[in-house]
């Protein structure tokens, strides 16, 4: 007991560090302060949006039903946000070595990752259950001690079927990725895929939304007979049932020890496989010839793969340049379902007289959340040193990471922009402007990023996602870009009808350019201050 208190302590200390603003030590204090306000902001949101749907349904004494579908549709959020956690949190993981050497059982070490998991899904679990308790508590009719009882002790428990789906969904995608040579590629993709369909029932929510204020009767009971969760606790907190209590308890333990069984059969022949490097068997040595490159462009060539070998990097920062490619496909084939979307921004806007304007609107989607600099810097993490120590002006190094990610970005951007040109007719003149857009715009994220990360880099990350998911200048420079891309869709539909798509677009080529020569500038002057005092 001792020992595994000892390793889910190390555990906890080592990945639960969610945000770390600073790496002074008297600094804990705006350290724990940030998430909490965050936390707090985001329960609030819940807890608003709970009571509308309470306040719809109090009159017609149906509170229950806001209750289960909360319950169900957070679970399906878990299952969803935890199959993709479960593959960076479970499998191949930094300590794997140490903790294979120990004279350690490997189901307890799987043990101790399951339980980490459990914890940071209880969290995000409580960010929507305990403000949609506190919101029944003002609607609720009659109330007694039983359900207190029972919500707190379901916090704790309905999170745990959702985790079980979800570590299966995710070991199975990470046995199958295991298999194929390309394993970040295949893993990437099945991610994707997932986080793909979630975005489609996000955008059929509303039809979804009416189809239960219509039907809240039978989808409620739907709900109860098909999720038994959901079941079980609406039945105990309108009828409280010791014994139906204790069946719910004991069913949630063994489905979790019954999940650590059932990995634990192919958990540690998937993290080998995983770490297994594949290499040719047709290489050849007789004549060795050592070729030699530009030190910039060998360090744009190491930024590139430090991209592309890191999965959580790519599902984070290029997801909105898969959401490009797909927009620019429902625009060649779904044209009128696909400009309905620009049309609730920008109603007053005749689309056919500017499909130049709705194009740069997807590339300013595309550019702004697409932020890859953000986790450059942390992600060097110790090698920093070495890093800074190569014979090249800082300068050098810093814009080394720009023109990484701007090929990042400027590849699939332009090859939308291609797409777009051959299917639709645009002018000679909006084509160009749109094709310097393509490159200014991602510029400036790209910019911002960089500066940020310098102010706050996270260089003693123990887990990649930690870098690229839960620092500090991840989550700024996300808000950064949504709020660059409401600003640009603002002024769009206030100067839209005021000028011409050229002219609109020319002036928007024009603040862009000196936007990027300003950052460029602070880069350059003060960002390399920064980097100078990197250390760890």
């Amino acid at each position: 007991m001792r020992k595994l208190y000892s390793l889910i302590r190390a555990s906890m200390t080592s990945d639960m560090n969610i945000f770390k603003i600073r790496q002074k030590k008297d600094n804990k204090k705006n350290s724990f302060m940030f998430p909490v306000i965050l936390s707090i902001f985001f329960m609030f949101a819940i807890w608003s949006y709970a009571n509308m749907f309470f306040e719809k349904f109090a009159p017609m004494h149906l509170q229950v039903i806001v209750i289960s579908l909360v319950v169900f549709l957070t679970s399906i959020m878990v299952i969803i946000e935890g199959a993709y956690k479960a593959g960076p949190l479970l499998f191949n993981c930094k300590d794997d070595q140490l903790l294979l050497s120990l004279p350690i059982k490997k189901r307890t070490i799987l043990f101790v990752r399951m339980f980490k998991f459990y914890l940071f899904e209880l969290l995000f679990n409580g960010l929507f259950f305990i403000p949609l308790i506190v919101a029944y508590l003002r609607w609720v009719e009659v109330i007694d001690w039983s359900f207190f009882l029972t919500s707190f002790l379901m916090l704790f428990m309905l999170p745990i079927i959702p985790i079980a789906i979800a570590c299966v969904i995710g070991a199975i995608i990470s046995s199958i990725s295991s298999r194929f040579k390309y394993k970040n590629f295949i893993q990437i993709v099945l991610a994707m895929l997932v986080i793909l369909f979630s975005f489609y029932l996000s955008y059929n929510m509303d039809f979804i939304l009416n189809y239960i204020a219509k039907n809240a009767t039978s989808i409620n009971d739907f709900i109860i007979k098909l999720y038994y969760p959901a079941g079980v606790y609406i039945k105990l907190i309108t009828k409280f049932n010791l014994f139906d209590l204790i069946m719910f308890i004991l069913i949630n333990c063994i489905i979790f020890i019954l999940t650590i069984f059932i990995l634990s059969i192919f958990y540690f022949k998937t993290n080998s496989r995983l770490k297994n490097i594949n290499t040719s068997s047709n290489i050849r040595i007789d004549n060795l010839e050592i070729k030699s490159r530009p030190k910039i462009s060998s360090l744009v060539r190491k930024e590139l793969n430090t991209f592309f070998k890191i999965p959580v990097f790519i599902i984070n920062s290029g997801f909105a340049l898969v959401m490009y490619i797909v927009a620019v496909i429902g625009l060649c084939f779904k044209y009128n379902d696909t400009v309905t979307l620009v049309k609730d921004y920008l109603p007053d806007m005749v689309i056919d007289n500017h499909l130049s304007i709705i194009i740069f609107i997807l590339i300013s989607f595309a550019s702004f959340m697409t932020s890859i600099t953000n986790s450059v810097i942390s992600l060097e993490g110790k090698k920093i040193i070495i890093l800074k120590s190569i014979p090249l002006s800082v300068k050098d190094i810093l814009m080394s990471k720009i023109y990484a990610a701007l090929t990042i970005t400027t590849i699939p951007i332009l090859f939308g922009d291609i797409i777009l040109f051959i299917r639709f007719r645009l002018s000679v003149l909006e084509m160009v402007l749109l094709v310097i857009l393509s490159i200014l715009t991602p510029l400036i994220s790209h910019f911002i990023g960089l500066i940020i990360n310098l102010k706050y880099p996270k260089l003693d990350y123990e887990n990649s996602s930690e870098v690229v998911k839960q620092s500090t200048s991840s989550f700024l420079s996300v808000i950064i870009g949504m709020l660059l891309l409401i600003v640009s869709i603002y002024f769009i539909s206030n100067l839209v009808n005021m000028f011409s798509s050229i002219l609109l677009l020319l002036i928007f080529l024009i603040v862009y350019s000196l936007t990027d020569i300003i950052l460029y500038m602070y880069l350059i002057k003060v960002s390399i201050k920064d980097f100078n005092r990197l250390s760890i």
